[in-house]
């Protein structure tokens, strides 16, 4: 009986990293486009319709809404600011006392409160309208109907 030494006999890690699984393909940097080999559906919408042809679909079969919620978050934002400036100001015009209290502590958090509430609100519906572009690359591959 010979002794050979731990490890010896057996491929480096390196050499056994690169084998695999036997019979599983292999996947690296720049190998497919993503984990499943396949461009994101969102990919393959955003780049087959603009926004204003999206507007003018008539059949609903790309979306608006993951296009405009960017300026829509930016003016949700706009306007919780100019809601919370005038909060300020009008607690200003009851007593100073009041407008330093709202404006160092309650105006800060009422805005930080509905802009969360806000940015919960139009992730669901991002979320939502992903599920839908995933099931339709789905169908169209043929693994749903």
């Amino acid at each position: 009986m010979t002794d050979q030494g731990f490890g010896q006999g057996q491929p480096d890690d390196a050499t056994r990293a690169a084998d695999g699984p036997p019979g599983q393909p292999q996947y690296g940097p720049g190998v497919g486009q993503g984990a499943t080999g396949y461009p994101s559906p969102s990919q393959q919408l955003s780049d087959t319709k603009g926004f204003v042809a999206s507007l003018f679909d008539f059949g609903f079969t790309s979306f608006v809404t993951t296009k405009v919620v960017k300026v829509l978050y930016v003016l949700i934002m706009v306007l919780l600011a100019l809601g919370a400036l005038g909060f300020v100001i009008s607690a200003f015009a009851v007593k100073p006392i009041l407008g330093i209290f709202v404006l160092l502590i309650a105006a800060p958090i009422v805005f930080f409160v509905y802009l969360a509430v806000w940015r919960i609100f139009l992730e669901i519906l991002i979320i939502i309208f992903r599920i839908a572009e995933d099931l339709r690359a789905i169908r169209e591959r043929g693994g749903f109907r």
